[in-house]
């Protein structure tokens, strides 16, 4: 509701003078938007890069850690009630997508158009996937992102490859994790449960506390809003992890960095996984890239003959 009709809901509280308060709406645990419009006030804020939901962080978490497979993690998170009987929303990636959504409109004061933000969920990502990431020394998240270009806001929801050894890599099951950018205070990481009922209730009594502590003495946090448009995303950059399964025979890594090639795509390292056989996994990490570029590559590989198939398509956040 926050993320559909929030800009609405504050101007008539605004109007009414009567406050509305929706902490519980983000990161259940992690007094985020307090933080928000409280603490960080005074500082120009640039980047939100953020692990928003806890199911998908506890699945992922399940199959790096465990060896499990998606269908078998998710219903190990349906069954500890850290996932719904039909968790498409936070497998398809658009609980993320609101929770970044109302994050932005907060953190960089922005009237956004929600229908501009790019998301994908996590039903692609296979064990297969995680292991590779895993060899390479990274930890594969479901990521939301925010960031003010001062042009813009590039915003986006999609599972991502990030570094081992960062914050964020390590945040795990239910939990979530936010990192905020500032040019004043550098890096500041938050971390809290991202599921279950108990922090989602502690969030809505603090609200209704905050309220009651402020009666008669009025103040409206959300003064203002200010346009901002959202880059498109077939314009924005990053490396990529790319799992191309192929006909095993000479020629062709040549015929596909070709294609890649002649779209501006470069590669940073090339990795053949398998035995030999009939067929065998090439793993590619490529430089930063346009995503359209990339996407137009992909297609034109598709159509290779000696392409079998396309196995998955990830991209890198060097955070």
């Amino acid at each position: 509701m926050i993320a559909k009709a929030g800009y609405e809901i504050l101007k008539l509280a605004r109007e009414n003078k009567v406050y509305f308060l929706f902490e519980a709406s983000v990161a259940s645990g992690i007094p985020i938007i307090g933080a928000f419009t409280h603490s960080l006030t005074s500082y120009k804020l640039k980047e939100i890069i953020g692990i928003l939901n806890g199911t998908t962080n506890y699945i992922l978490t399940k199959m790096s850690e465990e060896g499990k497979d998606y269908e078998e993690a998710l219903k190990e998170a349906q069954e500890k009630e850290y996932a719904e009987a039909d968790p498409g929303k936070d497998i398809d990636g658009s609980d993320a997508f609101n929770k970044i959504f109302i994050l932005s409109a907060i953190a960089f004061r922005a009237e956004i158009n929600q229908d501009n933000i790019y998301y994908e969920g996590i039903r692609n990502i296979t064990k297969l996937d995680i292991e590779y990431a895993r060899e390479l020394g990274y930890t594969v998240k479901l990521l939301a992102l925010a960031r003010n270009t001062g042009t813009d806001l590039d915003i986006r929801v999609h599972p991502a490859l990030i570094p081992q050894k960062h914050t964020l890599a390590n945040i795990g099951g239910p939990y979530n994790g936010i990192l905020v950018r500032g040019g004043e205070f550098g890096d500041l990481t938050f971390s809290g449960l991202g599921a279950g009922a108990l922090p989602a209730g502690s969030m809505i009594v603090s609200d209704v506390v905050e309220i009651i502590k402020n009666y008669g003495n009025y103040h409206n946090q959300y003064n203002y809003f200010e346009k901002k448009k959202i880059r498109d995303f077939s314009q924005t950059y990053s490396p990529y992890y790319l799992r191309i399964r192929v006909k095993d025979r000479p020629g062709v890594l040549a015929e596909i960095a070709g294609v890649f090639a002649r779209k501006k795509v470069s590669f940073l390292s090339v990795i053949q996984k398998g035995e030999a056989g009939e067929v065998a996994d090439i793993v590619f990490l490529t430089h930063q890239a346009k995503e359209g570029n990339v996407q137009e590559a992909l297609k034109e590989v598709a159509r290779l003959e000696c392409v079998v198939k396309i196995c998955n398509a990830i991209r890198v956040v060097e955070i």
